[in-house]
């Protein structure tokens, strides 16, 4: 039986890598971004598994979702320490404030905006466990779905940029913002949960000290994660310096970001905030390091296929139809708060060009962040009444945003001025 579970699990891998493969060429024969072809096999792929009744809804969690999970662990560790590649502080620094200003901005204006207009709809769209016309009874419920909507995939942006080689001033603020968003949302989403479980409750003693982990809870989990990524950080430079050869340099770099991978996991800290911190302590330790971003490139095409791929099966398209009205109000606020937040953010800021008018639209994609932040949501017994709602919502969100987000994010670059002439979207692919 183990024996038949690997050859099953061999033969997904290749089916993965093989169909992925084909979808991202069809896509650039339409002029759309490689991994919007990956993503789209995904689902054509379930789809035919369960149209030909080739495995039972078990068989299929099992392989697709249970015993592939490293791979999910290892794609996002590398997009993780890519974002930082182009991080370099004296870049930013020529960029000035409009990093964070952006970045803060966005977080904040989406945050508020689906908050409001989920609180105005929810009590007139028959929502359970919401009274009609009750729009304070509306408020834990947005509060939460305000939060989720901050976060932002970086996978799907990463491999956007890296398919179309784009590089430039547009491109460093788009990885900066995204660097730092997942850091933001974490932060906001532990306040409006703090607050929906304060109305959600009493005022009991027990929910009081409840919300105060709540707080310093996701607090601790940024510095841990920070601190540990700085030393990870470190000890990589230490041992880049006495690494010559590109092979080597290439094992080397996939172990350390495995390891800090799985350290992280084990502490109880942020994987992706780990890594994000050990590549930009790299990446600003010495010029040389580049290298070190150079050998890992080398390798993340095919775990890019695997994982985008393997992300396709794992969107439920039906939740697009059962999330109704809310879901209609939360991708169309979130939409404008990404949007409308990062020209705010550029114009406090005094940022001018591409970055006003076009950044926010590569700020869309949404996946395992809000996924994540979603089932954190649910452990909540105060949320019960309304785990239906945010599961199809936020579900619902990931689907529709991880195959639209990919084509807006090239859009954007290209209208950044910061793809090369000689790599035209359609043709994008490193030979």
């Amino acid at each position: 039986m183990m024996l038949l579970e690997e050859v099953e699990l061999i033969f997904i891998l290749s089916v993965l890598l093989l169909v992925g493969y084909a979808f991202g060429v069809l896509a650039k024969k339409v002029k759309l971004p490689e991994v919007t072809g990956y993503i789209g096999a995904g689902i054509i792929l379930k789809q035919f598994i369960f149209g030909l009744d080739m495995m039972s809804e078990a068989q299929f969690k099992r392989l697709f979702s249970l015993d592939l999970v490293p791979i999910n662990h290892l794609a996002l560790a590398l997009i993780a320490f890519a974002v930082c590649g182009g991080l370099r502080i004296e870049q930013m620094k020529r960029l000035g404030k409009g990093i964070i200003y952006i970045a803060f901005v966005q977080a904040f204006a989406t945050f508020v905006i689906v908050a409001i207009g989920i609180s105005i709809i929810a009590p007139f769209a028959d929502v359970e466990g919401i009274p009609s016309g009750k729009i304070l009874a509306a408020m834990p419920l947005a509060l939460v779905l305000g939060g989720i909507a901050t976060a932002t995939a970086p996978a799907a942006t990463v491999a956007v940029i890296r398919e179309l080689r784009a590089k430039g001033p547009f491109t460093t603020t788009l990885l900066a913002t995204v660097a730092i968003d997942d850091a933001i949302a974490l932060l906001i989403f532990a306040f409006g949960l703090t607050i929906a479980e304060g109305l959600l409750t009493a005022g009991a003693s027990a929910g009081a000290a409840s919300s105060v982990w709540i707080w310093l809870g996701p607090l601790l989990e940024v510095v841990g994660s920070l601190v540990v990524g700085m030393l990870v950080g470190l000890a990589f430079d230490y041992i880049a310096k006495k690494v010559r050869h590109e092979v080597e340099m290439m094992t080397v770099s996939l172990g350390i970001i495995t390891f800090a991978s799985g350290l992280s996991m084990l502490l109880g800290l942020s994987p992706l905030l780990t890594i994000m911190s050990a590549g930009f302590v790299l990446v600003n330790l010495s010029q040389r390091n580049q290298r070190v971003f150079a050998s890992v490139e080398a390798i993340q095409g095919p775990i890019f296929v695997v994982f985008f791929t393997l992300a396709g099966t794992q969107l439920h398209l039906e939740n697009l139809i059962s999330c109704g009205i809310i879901g209609s109000v939360f991708l169309v606020f979130r939409f404008l708060g990404k949007v409308g937040g990062t020209y705010l953010g550029a114009v406090f800021a005094r940022v001018r060009g591409a970055a006003r008018r076009h950044l926010g639209f590569a700020l869309l994609p949404q996946a395992g962040v809000a996924i994540g932040l979603m089932l954190v949501a649910q452990e909540s017994p105060h949320f019960l009444v309304h785990k239906s709602i945010l599961v199809d919502v936020v579900l619902a969100s990931v689907a529709l945003n991880e195959l639209l987000g990919p084509p807006l994010a090239a859009h954007a670059l290209r209208k950044s001025g910061e793809v090369p002439a000689s790599r035209p979207v359609a043709t994008s692919r490193a030979k």
